[in-house]
């Protein structure tokens, strides 16, 4: 077990909750990540620590920033659930990694079709008032793609969604749209999509995927598969 470790798991049995506050600052971003993901692997075993370990992780993180090296490990909706109190401050869902990604990039390019994030994030937005959040959902990486880009251009599943989470893309979808005012980066998604296509060229990507293609860009679908024909 990495001393880290050790030393938060020894802090909280002996309830120094300050202490472990104080003493993040001196972990490097690795370590940092560390201590939070074992919180949070803590609360799933122990759901009746839950909040008790979910309030640590949130001060920690009202006075730290968000380590970049755990980003790339946030891949689902009960990860973020856990760390949402946290990421609302310190600018926590517009934090980027090496890779310009922020929490959402990795969690809607890394979803998968049991856990989906649409409605979550979306319902996020509604009843929490996060300017940060829509801050987040706006942001590019380092080859041009939001979150919602990453999710169509990126993430490997081509069937349809639910319904509910479905209409949750359409208008985080919107959202985007108004924060960018309009600008989408067309070219770097249709050269992530070409990618993803040819992951699998005796397979072209499904109705679906094309549909929701056309519907990011906003054109017509046969716009989407023609350049994928003349790209190929």
């Amino acid at each position: 077990m990495d001393t880290c470790i050790s030393q938060l798991n020894q802090q909280m049995q002996q309830h120094q909750l300050q202490a472990i506050v104080d003493s993040f600052a001196s972990l490097s971003t690795i370590q940092q990540a560390m201590q939070l993901q074992h919180l949070y692997s803590s609360a799933q075993r122990m759901s009746v620590k839950y909040t008790y370990l979910q309030n640590i992780a949130t001060r920690i993180l009202t006075q730290h920033s968000l380590p970049t090296a755990i980003i790339s490990q946030l891949n689902n909706t009960d990860q973020l659930s856990f760390f949402t109190p946290g990421l609302k401050f310190n600018h926590g869902f517009t934090q980027q990694n090496q890779q310009q990604q922020n929490v959402l990039h990795r969690l809607f390019s890394e979803c998968s079709e049991a856990k989906l994030p649409f409605n979550y994030v979306r319902s996020l937005m509604l009843f929490e008032s996060n300017e940060n959040l829509l801050q987040a959902l706006a942001q590019v990486n380092d080859i041009g793609l939001t979150p919602v880009a990453s999710y169509i251009a990126n993430n490997p599943a081509q069937h349809s969604l639910p319904k509910h989470e479905f209409s949750a893309l359409l208008a985080l979808m919107e959202v985007e749209f108004k924060q960018n005012q309009g600008n989408i980066n067309t070219a770097a998604f249709l050269k992530a999509l070409l990618t993803l296509s040819q992951t699998s060229p005796d397979k072209p990507l499904s109705d679906y995927k094309i549909l929701l293609s056309g519907a990011y860009l906003r054109c017509k679908t046969e716009q989407v598969e023609r350049y994928l024909v003349q790209h190929k």
